[in-house]
């Protein structure tokens, strides 16, 4: 079966189209949480909350922030899906605060939360097929990557990004 899933680098896709990517690459990426006023998190907070709740508090501490969300899922080894076509950013993995940051998945009904980890990534790419991930990705389509490998960050301040890590949506063919 096809490994889909990265042990070296995460990707943050760019969900909504490239208009966020100026930003992004002048201030990093940032957790909603670091725009207070924003509508956006005042809709969202209670749910980023509770996510931090289950996955992040019980290994990191008290809450800290919303996170940035990241995949070692790499989309464009899977032709047809949603993210496909995405322009992306790539971050090393060497570029994570390891001790700000939890791997999560859901296989078989059980959550698995685990400290970030090359060991972890590792153990997730052997079990996340590219099958497993066409099954999984968007099962539930309020939250995408509720089911398949994310990365919660909860970085003290924001994850500078590198203009080199960019990868543009690729032409159709």
């Amino acid at each position: 079966m096809a490994t889909v899933c990265r042990v070296d680098t995460l990707y943050h896709y760019l969900m909504g189209g490239d208009e966020s990517l100026p930003g992004i690459l002048d201030k990093g990426l940032l957790p909603a949480s670091a725009f207070p006023e924003s509508e956006r998190w005042q809709r969202f907070e209670s749910f980023y909350r509770s996510l931090y709740a289950q996955w992040a508090e019980p290994l990191l501490g008290p809450f800290r922030n919303s996170g940035v969300y990241f995949t070692p899922i790499d989309f464009r080894l899977l032709p047809g899906t949603y993210l496909h076509r995405r322009t992306r950013i790539t971050v090393p993995l060497s570029e994570i605060p390891l001790e700000q940051a939890v791997l999560t998945y859901e296989l078989d009904g059980r959550r698995t939360v685990v400290p970030l980890t090359a060991e972890a990534l590792e153990e997730a790419a052997a079990l996340w097929t590219a099958d497993l991930v066409r099954a999984w990705y968007a099962r539930n389509p309020n939250m995408s990557f509720y089911y398949v490998p994310q990365v919660a960050v909860f970085p003290d301040g924001g994850i500078a990004v590198h203009t080199a890590w960019v990868e543009r949506a690729p032409a159709e063919a």
